[in-house]
């Protein structure tokens, strides 16, 4: 049986694994929108999946657009850039949004 000490969550929202194209727009950066995904979701940010060539700086601004699934709902989101990871097919980095996603559009997207 697992200790419950071992078994702390620091995070105070769920997180899901999504796979979710989205574009996204780097105030100050950009000068247009670019196709990301969205590989993690909570109510209070995700994990986002850039394309290696973006110059990504921690504490950006960053914009996402994307179309909620099997609807034609469009969410328009905005966040900060806290860290980044190189990988293979690209760079995943973490971003806090700037307001909670409501629990009916998370319910949506994860």
């Amino acid at each position: 049986m697992l200790d419950a000490r071992f078994n702390f969550n620091p995070r105070k929202w769920h997180r899901s694994a999504v796979n979710l194209p989205a574009q996204y727009f780097i105030k100050g950066e950009s000068s247009r929108y670019m196709d990301c995904t969205i590989i993690t979701l909570s109510r209070s940010g995700a994990g986002v999946l850039f394309p290696l060539s973006e110059p990504l700086k921690a504490k950006s601004s960053v914009f996402f657009e994307l179309i909620v699934p099997k609807t034609l709902e469009q969410l328009t989101v905005r966040g900060e850039l806290k860290n980044k990871n190189k990988r293979k097919d690209g760079l995943v980095g973490g971003v806090e949004f700037v307001s909670l996603l409501p629990e009916e559009m998370f319910a949506k997207l994860a």
